[in-house]
């Protein structure tokens, strides 16, 4: 599309430039740093993983909005958007390059807190459950040695994949993030009240499942909500064994993500293409 690859390019060297994106980056490493080593469970490298990953992708959810936000705004508020225009630049163009740089910031978060909270556990095991430490059945806290598990489920090589599975979840919630903050971003034209929407915005969406009761499962058909709740189940299956079984994420689940976020950028684009923009 006209403009896209330029205006992908102008937004990332705006992101790699701006305060807040860089103040997001040190608040996931510091989240995540922080939350994993107040973890009570010290010899097991899941359950500290998993504490830090469930800080980390939420301040990051809130900081991409943030800072998608001040995208389209922002160039309003500065005037710069009356000289970007009128250039050989298609508007759709020119809100889907954002998106794309945004979604690459997102991208950037989601590695920084998988690296923060690794490196937080990486002192503690990350083999099979063998033991109970606690001795009681009904608050068993086990640990994770290179060693046999207690059941296969409960391999090194299982909850390996489910944890890489459970944060895989995390990059369709901070691109619905981001989409939520470029959509934001296009309706309003001050930067300041564009924040201060998407994050209106955001907060209830988060704390959604709860508001209205829904099910676990339906809460993990979220994509804000789907990458947390998986992240606790692992979390809770290394604390107590005994909780549930595995959660399966359906083909429906899959499907909503996608339709959200790809349907958001494309709908901000949308909108900002029939906006009167010179106001």
């Amino acid at each position: 599309m006209i403009g896209a690859w330029a205006s992908f390019r102008a937004e990332l060297r705006d992101l790699s430039r701006h305060p807040l994106a860089w103040l997001g980056a040190l608040a996931v490493a510091t989240a995540a740093a922080v939350i994993g080593a107040r973890e009570p469970i010290r010899d097991n490298g899941y359950v500290i993983f998993e504490a830090a990953m469930q800080a980390a992708i939420p301040t990051a959810i809130y900081f991409l909005v943030a800072v998608a936000a001040i995208s389209v705004a922002g160039d309003r508020t500065r005037g710069t958007v009356r000289w970007i225009l009128p250039r050989p630049i298609a508007r759709r163009g020119y809100v889907l390059g954002k998106a794309f740089a945004h979604a690459v910031l997102a991208l950037v978060l989601l590695v920084l807190a998988v690296t923060s909270s690794y490196a937080t556990a990486q002192g503690a095991g990350f083999g099979d459950v063998v033991s109970n430490v606690n001795g009681d059945e009904d608050d068993a806290v086990f640990r994770f040695v290179e060693d046999e598990a207690i059941e296969p489920e409960f391999s090194a090589s299982t909850m390996r994949r489910r944890t890489m599975f459970a944060t895989f979840l995390a990059l369709p919630a901070l691109l619905t993030a981001t989409g939520i903050g470029l959509l934001v971003s296009t309706i309003l034209a001050s930067s300041a009240g564009a924040v201060i929407a998407a994050l209106a915005v955001t907060a209830p969406l988060t704390y959604l499942p709860e508001v209205l009761g829904l099910t676990a499962e339906n809460a993990r058909n979220l994509p804000l909500r789907a990458s947390t709740d998986y992240l606790d189940q692992v979390r809770e299956f290394g604390r107590h064994l005994a909780t549930a079984s595995w959660p399966d994420y359906p083909a429906t689940a899959w499907m909503w993500s996608i339709g959200i976020v790809v349907g958001l950028p494309l709908l901000a684009a949308a909108l900002f293409f029939r906006r009167d923009i010179t106001d």
